[in-house]
Protein backbone atom coordinates (compact mmCIF):
# COMPACT_ATOMS: atom_id res chain seq x y z
CA UNK A 1 0.00 0.00 0.00
CA UNK A 2 1.49 3.63 -1.00
CA UNK A 3 0.29 5.65 2.05
CA UNK A 4 2.21 8.90 1.72
CA UNK A 5 3.34 9.87 -2.26
CA UNK A 6 2.20 11.76 -5.17
CA UNK A 7 -0.69 10.02 -7.46
CA UNK A 8 2.45 9.58 -9.71
CA UNK A 9 4.84 8.10 -7.38
CA UNK A 10 1.71 5.08 -7.13
CA UNK A 11 1.03 4.72 -10.88
CA UNK A 12 -2.52 6.16 -10.81
CA UNK A 13 -2.38 8.34 -13.53
CA UNK A 14 -5.42 8.44 -15.72
CA UNK A 15 -7.19 6.21 -13.82
CA UNK A 16 -4.70 3.29 -14.30
CA UNK A 17 -4.08 0.87 -11.85
CA UNK A 18 -0.20 -0.04 -13.02
CA UNK A 19 2.49 0.63 -10.94
CA UNK A 20 5.28 2.97 -12.06
CA UNK A 21 8.86 1.97 -12.89
CA UNK A 22 11.93 3.88 -10.73
CA UNK A 23 11.76 7.74 -11.96
CA UNK A 24 14.32 8.70 -14.17
CA UNK A 25 14.14 12.30 -12.60
CA UNK A 26 14.27 13.09 -9.18
CA UNK A 27 11.33 12.54 -7.16
CA UNK A 28 8.97 15.78 -6.36
CA UNK A 29 7.46 14.59 -3.40
CA UNK A 30 7.19 17.32 -1.15
CA UNK A 31 8.57 16.16 2.62
CA UNK A 32 11.39 12.45 2.12
CA UNK A 33 10.57 10.11 4.62
CA UNK A 34 8.21 11.96 6.73
CA UNK A 35 10.26 14.75 8.21
CA UNK A 36 12.57 16.18 5.31
CA UNK A 37 11.71 18.77 3.41
CA UNK A 38 12.66 17.52 -0.69
CA UNK A 39 13.24 21.08 -1.13
CA UNK A 40 15.75 21.56 1.40
CA UNK A 41 17.57 18.07 0.76
CA UNK A 42 18.30 19.67 -2.79
CA UNK A 43 18.63 22.94 -1.85
CA UNK A 44 20.75 22.94 1.11
CA UNK A 45 22.78 19.60 0.41
CA UNK A 46 22.70 19.09 -3.43
CA UNK A 47 20.89 15.70 -2.54
CA UNK A 48 18.13 14.92 -5.51
CA UNK A 49 15.97 11.58 -4.07
CA UNK A 50 15.29 8.88 -6.55
CA UNK A 51 13.59 6.45 -4.14
CA UNK A 52 13.33 6.18 -0.34
CA UNK A 53 11.10 4.19 2.38
CA UNK A 54 10.59 5.22 6.14
CA UNK A 55 9.02 2.76 8.95
CA UNK A 56 8.02 3.63 12.26
CA UNK A 57 6.81 0.99 14.98
CA UNK A 58 7.13 0.53 18.87
CA UNK A 59 10.10 -1.46 20.06
CA UNK A 60 11.26 -3.37 22.93
CA UNK A 61 14.90 -4.76 23.85
CA UNK A 62 14.20 -8.43 24.76
CA UNK A 63 17.02 -8.83 26.50
CA UNK A 64 16.88 -6.08 28.89
CA UNK A 65 13.03 -5.46 28.29
CA UNK A 66 13.67 -1.98 27.77
CA UNK A 67 10.92 -0.44 25.45
CA UNK A 68 10.84 2.56 22.78
CA UNK A 69 10.16 3.45 19.05
CA UNK A 70 11.88 3.01 15.79
CA UNK A 71 12.23 4.64 12.92
CA UNK A 72 14.02 4.01 9.96
CA UNK A 73 15.14 6.00 6.61
CA UNK A 74 16.83 5.10 3.30
CA UNK A 75 17.23 7.47 0.25
CA UNK A 76 18.88 6.73 -2.65
CA UNK A 77 20.23 9.52 -4.84
CA UNK A 78 21.46 7.71 -7.45
CA UNK A 79 23.35 10.35 -9.09
CA UNK A 80 27.04 11.97 -7.80
CA UNK A 81 28.15 13.00 -5.57
CA UNK A 82 26.33 11.79 -3.17
CA UNK A 83 25.05 7.48 -3.21
CA UNK A 84 22.80 6.96 0.32
CA UNK A 85 21.19 8.56 3.45
CA UNK A 86 20.22 6.22 5.98
CA UNK A 87 19.13 6.99 9.30
CA UNK A 88 18.01 4.63 12.13
CA UNK A 89 16.52 5.81 15.44
CA UNK A 90 15.94 3.09 17.94
CA UNK A 91 16.51 1.82 21.81
CA UNK A 92 20.09 1.04 22.70
CA UNK A 93 23.73 2.51 22.23
CA UNK A 94 24.87 -0.17 19.56
CA UNK A 95 25.46 1.68 16.45
CA UNK A 96 26.02 -0.50 12.73
CA UNK A 97 28.63 1.28 10.86
CA UNK A 98 30.33 0.19 7.62
CA UNK A 99 33.43 -0.81 10.11
CA UNK A 100 30.91 -3.41 12.29
CA UNK A 101 29.22 -2.40 15.62
CA UNK A 102 30.11 0.25 17.40
CA UNK A 103 29.36 1.38 20.97
CA UNK A 104 28.27 5.35 21.08
CA UNK A 105 30.44 6.28 24.07
CA UNK A 106 33.33 4.78 21.62
CA UNK A 107 32.63 6.91 18.71
CA UNK A 108 35.50 9.41 19.95
CA UNK A 109 37.92 6.54 20.09
CA UNK A 110 37.13 4.28 17.38
CA UNK A 111 36.95 7.62 14.84
CA UNK A 112 39.75 9.63 16.76
CA UNK A 113 41.83 11.54 13.68
CA UNK A 114 37.94 12.88 12.62
CA UNK A 115 35.53 12.87 15.58
CA UNK A 116 33.91 15.88 16.69
CA UNK A 117 30.88 16.86 19.35
CA UNK A 118 28.08 18.03 17.82
CA UNK A 119 25.01 20.11 18.87
CA UNK A 120 21.93 20.41 17.17
CA UNK A 121 19.23 23.40 18.39
CA UNK A 122 16.10 23.01 19.84
CA UNK A 123 17.44 18.89 20.44
CA UNK A 124 18.45 18.01 23.88
CA UNK A 125 21.38 15.50 24.21
CA UNK A 126 24.61 14.55 23.29
CA UNK A 127 26.34 13.55 19.71
CA UNK A 128 29.18 13.72 17.66
CA UNK A 129 29.93 13.81 13.52
CA UNK A 130 32.86 11.86 12.04
CA UNK A 131 33.90 10.95 8.11
CA UNK A 132 35.19 7.68 7.59
CA UNK A 133 36.32 6.78 3.67
CA UNK A 134 33.42 8.00 1.82
CA UNK A 135 31.10 8.11 4.68
CA UNK A 136 29.86 10.86 6.95
CA UNK A 137 27.58 10.15 10.13
CA UNK A 138 26.07 11.79 12.83
CA UNK A 139 25.33 9.86 15.84
CA UNK A 140 22.79 11.36 18.45
CA UNK A 141 21.73 10.25 21.66
CA UNK A 142 18.69 11.93 23.15
CA UNK A 143 18.09 12.72 26.97
CA UNK A 144 15.71 10.05 26.85
CA UNK A 145 18.56 7.50 25.95
CA UNK A 146 17.05 6.64 22.36
CA UNK A 147 19.48 6.91 20.12
CA UNK A 148 20.04 8.11 16.25
CA UNK A 149 22.65 7.36 13.44
CA UNK A 150 23.32 9.31 10.22
CA UNK A 151 25.27 8.12 7.38
CA UNK A 152 25.56 9.55 4.14
CA UNK A 153 27.85 8.47 0.65
CA UNK A 154 29.89 10.95 -0.62
CA UNK A 155 31.81 10.90 -3.53
CA UNK A 156 32.83 14.73 -4.15
CA UNK A 157 36.30 15.87 -3.65
CA UNK A 158 37.80 15.70 0.15
CA UNK A 159 38.48 18.77 0.09
CA UNK A 160 34.58 19.63 -0.18
CA UNK A 161 34.47 16.94 2.63
CA UNK A 162 34.15 19.95 5.42
CA UNK A 163 31.51 21.62 3.82
CA UNK A 164 29.26 18.51 3.24
CA UNK A 165 29.97 17.98 6.99
CA UNK A 166 28.16 21.11 7.62
CA UNK A 167 25.47 21.03 4.98
CA UNK A 168 24.30 17.63 6.15
CA UNK A 169 24.33 19.32 10.06
CA UNK A 170 21.93 21.77 8.64
CA UNK A 171 19.31 19.05 6.63
CA UNK A 172 19.57 17.17 9.70
CA UNK A 173 18.99 19.56 12.55
CA UNK A 174 15.32 20.22 12.15
CA UNK A 175 14.63 16.59 11.74
CA UNK A 176 16.08 15.17 14.69
CA UNK A 177 13.73 17.39 16.67
CA UNK A 178 10.98 16.00 14.97
CA UNK A 179 11.52 11.85 14.57
CA UNK A 180 10.48 11.37 17.95
CA UNK A 181 7.83 12.40 17.92
CA UNK A 182 7.15 10.68 14.22
CA UNK A 183 8.52 7.32 15.71
CA UNK A 184 5.68 7.04 18.02
CA UNK A 185 3.22 7.49 16.14
CA UNK A 186 1.10 5.19 14.39
CA UNK A 187 3.26 2.89 12.76
CA UNK A 188 3.84 2.98 9.54
CA UNK A 189 5.69 1.48 6.30
CA UNK A 190 6.51 4.02 3.14
CA UNK A 191 8.03 3.28 -0.01
CA UNK A 192 8.51 5.55 -2.87
CA UNK A 193 8.11 4.62 -5.68
CA UNK A 194 5.63 2.14 -4.51
CA UNK A 195 7.08 -1.93 -6.14
CA UNK A 196 5.46 -3.23 -8.48
CA UNK A 197 3.71 -6.53 -7.66
CA UNK A 198 6.25 -8.39 -9.47
CA UNK A 199 9.01 -7.09 -6.86
CA UNK A 200 6.82 -7.52 -3.47
CA UNK A 201 6.51 -11.07 -4.69
CA UNK A 202 9.95 -11.31 -5.27
CA UNK A 203 10.57 -9.62 -1.98
CA UNK A 204 8.26 -12.10 -0.07
CA UNK A 205 9.51 -15.13 -1.36
CA UNK A 206 12.93 -14.29 -0.35
CA UNK A 207 12.14 -13.37 3.17
CA UNK A 208 10.30 -17.04 3.30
Amino acid sequence: MCLVTSLAACGLINGSDETTQPPETPLADETICGVFPNQDLHNILGFDTYWYSYSTSPTTNVETGESGYSYSCNMDSDGNPFGLLEIDYGIGTDLYTSDGLVEFDDIPVEYSDTAREVTFEGVEGEGWVWTDGVEIYVAWRYDDTQVLLARLTYWGPEEGLDEQVDKFHAVLEPALAQIPELASATSTRVVVPSPTPEAEDTASSTDD
